[in-house]
């Protein structure tokens, strides 16, 4: 294990303990009578460690307003979303999840500080692995749009400059390119958060060598203003 990894892991078990000290307890979930059973509901309302995968997996994706207090339940489910999530066990898209989050006012959690830590830890043990699922370009989108920000996980990958976060890169910028949207690209399942733009500076702005060639040819051709109409 990386140490990259390693801190991972330690920020996943500095969440579970600061959300156990926070929990409070609440009264039984209750939501939706015709998308859960009372089976479900009794399983949502007990230990979140005791929550089977495939509840865990449609909780952490359904949608809010299935629930009586979907905040409260968000948040005692979130340290084992989050752990099955940036160790490529949960079967929920990274950018739905940071939506979730966003409902959930994770910002206003006790621990919400660590929640940071380990968006933080997963960015860079991302950019350190050969092959992380999700993949870079999901991870940074889950992390954006779960923030509202780019600007600090661009940071962290111009920073890092190594064979294999340049490799991502190419990866990632080969995507954004393929449909030539990157000028008005939005993060998020609801398109929550415009990126293009500053994605688009940072891009052009790297040294040589970070990006090849014909993909900078390619942003600069973006990024050119269209020829005005006589």
């Amino acid at each position: 294990m990386t140490t990259s990894q390693q801190r991972l892991h330690h920020t996943l078990d500095a969440l579970d303990t600061a959300a156990r000290r926070a929990e409070r307890p609440g009264p039984p979930v209750r939501g939706c009578e015709h998308c859960w059973d009372p089976e479900d509901f009794a399983l949502l309302s007990g230990p979140a460690a005791l929550v089977p995968d495939r509840l865990l997996h449609r909780a952490a994706a359904k949608s809010t307003d299935l629930w009586e207090d979907f905040p409260a339940l968000y948040r005692r489910l979130a340290p084992r979303i989050l752990r099955q999530l940036t160790t490529g066990r949960m079967r929920v898209d990274g950018p739905l999840i940071a939506s979730r989050l966003l409902a959930a006012d994770w910002r206003a959690w006790p621990h919400a500080d660590r929640v940071v830590d380990v968006l933080d830890a997963w960015w860079s043990a991302a950019l350190d692995r050969p092959d992380p699922l999700p993949d870079v370009a999901e991870v940074l989108e889950t992390t954006a749009t779960a923030t509202g920000s780019l600007t600090r996980w661009l940071r962290t990958w111009e920073a890092t400059r190594t064979a294999t976060a340049d490799h991502h890169l190419t990866d990632a910028l080969e995507g954004w390119l393929r449909w030539g949207e990157l000028p008005g690209l939005t993060f998020g399942f609801y398109d929550e958060l415009p990126v293009g733009a500053e994605l688009t500076r940072w891009l052009l702005a790297l040294p040589p060598g970070r990006i090849g060639a014909d993909q900078r040819y390619w942003l600069e051709l973006l990024d050119s203003p269209s020829p005005s109409t006589p």
